[in-house]
């Protein structure tokens, strides 16, 4: 008796294990945003993009796409993409990245249990899971995180233009631990928890959750222009 249900519990399990690995996850995460802004920020709205990363040219593909979302959030905004530095009021650096993997570790309880919690009623086996308890172990486990980021700082055309002293308008940042670095799939989930905030003061950090649900996340990433599709893969014979 005590092998036929275990055959039965097994087989359970297996079938419950193999349907979690077969369905995708959600995407899903928690970012924080920090903005600040001056003054005017809310008067300076024609604008320009430019690698924050000096080494990186303004034709480098990442950036094209990644410049793309960003520029959907800014027109979302009511700031207007401008092709002349001469015609813009501020001249934006938009600069990301991932951090170094960072190890975790969690613990958890583990029961141990009898042979089996079996026990004859009358002329039947009823089964009692918790009398089959023995005990419980510690188990320890570890995963990796990374940090991805996003920074975009607005300066003063002009004073950028005759190369003065550079005067900030805006910055705001944005950073979210996951255990993913592909950044390309989570950049544009930073822009659109960094959309909201763009040239405002957050008066301190603010927590966004995102998830791939979200309608203000459908349209940035089906309006950017300068996303580049994934390539087909066709089996080969």
């Amino acid at each position: 008796m005590s092998n036929f249900f275990c055959a039965i519990l097994t087989g359970m399990m297996l079938i419950l294990v193999s349907g979690c690995a077969t369905t995708p996850r959600p995407v899903q995460i928690r970012a924080e945003v920090d903005g600040l802004a001056s003054g005017d920020a809310q008067v300076k709205r024609r604008y320009v993009i430019l690698p924050a990363d000096k080494q990186l040219s303004p034709l480098d593909l990442q950036f094209v796409e990644f410049k793309g979302y960003v520029e959907k959030a800014l027109m979302q905004r009511g700031y207007v993409k401008v092709e002349q530095m001469q015609e813009g009021d501020v001249v934006l650096f938009l600069g990301y990245g991932v951090g170094e993997p960072q190890v975790r570790h969690y613990s958890y309880s583990v029961p141990v249990w009898n042979d089996f919690a079996f026990y004859p009623y009358g002329r039947r086996f009823m089964y009692y899971p918790s009398m089959g308890v023995a005990g419980y172990t510690q188990r320890t486990e570890s995963y990796t995180v990374y940090k991805r980021y996003m920074t975009l700082e607005a300066y003063d055309m002009s004073a950028h233009l005759q190369q003065q002293m550079p005067i900030q308008v805006w910055k705001v940042n944005v950073q979210s631990q996951g255990q993913t670095n592909d950044l390309r799939l989570v950049f544009p989930y930073l822009v659109t928890a960094m959309q909201p905030h763009i040239g405002t003061n957050t008066g301190h950090m603010q927590t966004v959750d995102i998830d791939e649900s979200d309608a203000l996340l459908r349209e940035i990433m089906l309006g950017n222009p300068n996303r580049l599709p994934a390539a087909v893969v066709t089996p080969q014979p």
